[in-house]
């Protein structure tokens, strides 16, 4: 092993011991609306991180977007961005996207560069003095029905804040008891606990399945436990053809 893998075996280690869990508590916090001791928490391990991503060959990306993510904060947490629910949860999607950024470099050679590059332009026009005060939903569903089942296809890359979880929760809350409903995500990249949770609450009495889950969706998803309520599945397609029937108790 060369001294540069050794270097990035030894930060990886780091990462899901130490920096990943402080950056999990700095979240948590932020969702439960407590801003400042949120940011607090997160300013360490980002910091560490773009400092340390600086110095790894191949890695120097990683470091370019930490601290674009770590400038917002700091302006989030000196008041020149206001803290709105839209505002931090652009902090929560960039802090995430830092360990997806690391991932990406690792396992492949480069980050994605469409999605850093949306993420990096979100946080430039919420950092601008025209910064909306206000935000509409960024998504909409496009439904069918097949085999009974109704098919909502999210048309939208990620669903966080409340306008975006509404238009989902509508739609599926006007289902009636004891119908079926497939939410077809895969042109989603993210999606908020918040929004799975209300899912979850609205499958008492439904049958809810999803399909076509991206990497983060997936990771929220069974690490809250949903596969206990919602029913997932690879794509749409396999849940037609191979469990499109009530769950058996």
């Amino acid at each position: 092993m060369g001294e540069d893998d050794a270097m990035v075996e030894e930060f990886f280690s780091e990462v899901n011991d130490k920096y990943y869990p402080q950056v999990l508590e700095g979240l948590d916090l932020l969702e439960k609306q407590e801003v400042a001791p949120g940011i607090e928490i997160l300013a360490r391990p980002l910091h560490t991180i773009k400092g340390v991503t600086g110095f790894m060959s191949g890695f120097e990306g990683a470091s370019h977007f930490t601290h674009k993510v770590e400038d917002y904060l700091k302006k989030l947490q000196s008041g020149e961005v206001e803290p709105s629910e839209h505002n931090v949860t652009l902090l929560s999607l960039g802090v995430n996207m830092i360990f997806t950024v690391i991932e990406q470099i690792r396992d492949t050679g480069a980050a994605d560069a469409a999605e850093t590059d949306e993420m990096l332009e979100l946080l430039r026009q919420a950092s601008g003095p025209a910064a909306a005060a206000t935000v509409s939903s960024g998504i909409r569903l496009e439904a069918s029905q097949r085999d009974g089942v109704l098919v909502l296809k999210v048309l939208g890359r990620r669903i966080h804040l409340q306008p975006e979880r509404e238009v989902l929760t509508r739609a599926v809350a006007a289902v009636p008891q004891g119908g079926r409903v497939l939410l077809d995500l895969s042109g989603v990249l993210t999606m908020g606990s918040a929004a799975w949770e209300a899912l979850a609450a609205l499958a008492e009495g439904r049958e809810i399945a999803v399909a076509g889950m991206s990497f983060d969706c997936r990771g929220v998803f069974f690490a809250w436990g949903l596969d206990r309520a919602l029913r997932a599945f690879a794509t749409a397609e396999d849940y037609f053809q191979t469990a499109c029937q009530p769950v058996q108790q």
